[in-house]
């Protein structure tokens, strides 16, 4: 499967151009042209995020594993339904595996052509680097995700079990699964040259569509906050929680207007760009209405009433989640349910920073965490949260933005997390139900594989 995925993406040399502001595609670049000058290559950049913008190649589809949903109909989208019940032998398979090593292979285009790109001045040099470290940075989220998903947790002395296949050339070959620390140790390689190309570049984010320099830090903290890399997830994160985060009577403009000029809560994120008559059925009814899931009552109740998190525009336990929905309200006429991810975001790097702080300094922990309790609405902690208590503000927070099922793997252990389907099914702490099943279309096609 990844061997076919690069074969598709060494034959599309027709890329799509876009505005990265309103993504919307103006014109090709014809096959004897391209990366003929840095404007084409940028073309192929805008190519890649116009991919990101699909509801399949985000991570949501890995909250239907987690505790967070507890009910899900028979029958409706079966690949997320099967993740449910922790099936992932079940045809069909889920799409994590083939449109994370699509994304990957995309931006092998970019990386690989890197230093063949014609340029005629520094300031066309500067804007190369750029877009190669972009591509960079994307390649590494995408290796991270899939190794959360397919991979043992990597807790810094299992460097030597099975990884993921690196795909990091176009070339047609089968791969056999990289060591987690060749995993990891490639993921941070990309990461750190990115920052070091954007970081001495003129790059300055026009809009946070853009993998950037911002995007690489949250990216950086974490992927070291899940290896236990608590030093490297606090330097990463520092830099943004001197941001101040919405109040809570702005907290809605997280979500229904993210390009106010007061919220600097979005990081990175990708615009869903449906232009057709049904626009507001495409992804919210592919991830939540269409496997007709519920949230858990458990996790609806564990909110305090005050917490703006818990109004009914975001959650409730009777109906899908609405985090992402623009509502009928007092700003809004119809409802909206094209769906903006926010895979990067302000209060993430909040919560990273407390954990990675937690035991060195406990009295800045609580601090970083009840400045976010407080813009939230919740009460203010009294003491020095414990790691318990850091993984649940982080449940309350990044709900439906697919980082809890990776919670769970690297925490459950530890804290002796097991979690229960209605049904009777368990997920216990160490379960290998934590590890997908690669996908049979690669294990039928790569010898590499089995």
């Amino acid at each position: 499967m990844i061997r076919n995925i690069a074969i598709l993406m060494i034959g599309l040399w027709v890329f799509s151009a876009c505005s990265l502001l309103d993504i919307t595609p103006e014109d090709v670049v014809s096959q004897d042209k391209a990366f003929s000058d840095v404007e084409s290559y940028q073309m192929a950049l805008n190519n890649l995020y116009l991919t990101l913008t699909s509801s399949v190649m985000n991570m949501q589809t890995t909250d239907f594993a987690s505790d967070d949903f507890e009910s899900v109909i028979p029958g409706y989208a079966e690949s997320n339904y099967h993740i449910f019940n922790w099936d992932y032998k079940t045809q069909p398979q889920p799409y994590v595996w083939t449109y994370q090593y699509q994304i990957i292979s995309q931006a092998n285009v970019l990386i690989d052509n890197y230093t063949t790109v014609p340029v005629k001045s520094p300031v066309e040099q500067d804007k190369t680097d750029q877009i190669f470290a972009q591509a960079l940075g994307i390649r590494a989220w995408s290796l991270f995700n899939l190794v959360q998903v397919y991979a043992a947790h990597y807790d810094g002395t299992n460097g030597n079990e099975d990884g993921i296949p690196l795909k990091l050339k176009l070339e047609l070959e089968y791969l056999p699964k990289s060591s987690l620390e060749e995993v990891y140790g490639q993921i941070f390689k990309d990461i750190n040259t990115a920052e070091n190309l954007l970081s001495e570049s003129n790059y300055s984010a026009s809009t946070n569509y853009e993998f950037g320099l911002q995007g690489i830090w949250a990216l950086k903290a974490r992927v070291a906050l899940f290896i236990s890399d608590k030093d490297t997830a606090e330097e990463a994160s520092a830099h943004f929680i001197n941001t101040a985060l919405l109040d809570k009577d702005n907290y809605w403009m997280l979500w229904e207007d993210q390009f106010g000029t007061l919220n600097n809560e979005v990081i990175f994120m990708t615009h869903d760009l449906s232009d057709t008559d049904d626009a507001d059925l495409i992804d919210y009814h592919e991830i939540y209405e269409n496997n007709s899931v519920r949230l858990s009552q458990e996790f609806v109740d564990s909110f305090e009433d005050e917490d703006v998190r818990k109004e009914l525009n975001y959650i409730s336990s009777n109906h899908m989640p609405y985090k992402y929905i623009v509502p009928v309200n007092e700003r809004n006429n119809t409802i909206d349910r094209n769906l903006n991810y926010k895979h990067f975001r302000l209060a993430e790097q909040y919560l990273i920073y407390a954990e990675s702080v937690l035991e060195s300094n406990g009295a800045e922990a609580l601090r970083v965490i009840n400045l976010l309790r407080q813009k939230r609405g919740a009460s203010l902690l009294q003491s020095v949260p414990d790691i318990t208590q850091i993984l649940q503000e982080r449940r309350k927070e990044l709900f439906s933005e697919g980082l809890r099922f990776y919670d769970l793997k690297r925490l459950s252990s530890k804290l002796n997390i097991v979690v229960q389907r209605k049904n009777g099914n368990v997920l216990s702490p160490n379960s290998a139900l934590y590890i997908w099943d690669v996908p049979k279309e690669e294990t039928n096609s790569n010898p590499y594989i089995n």
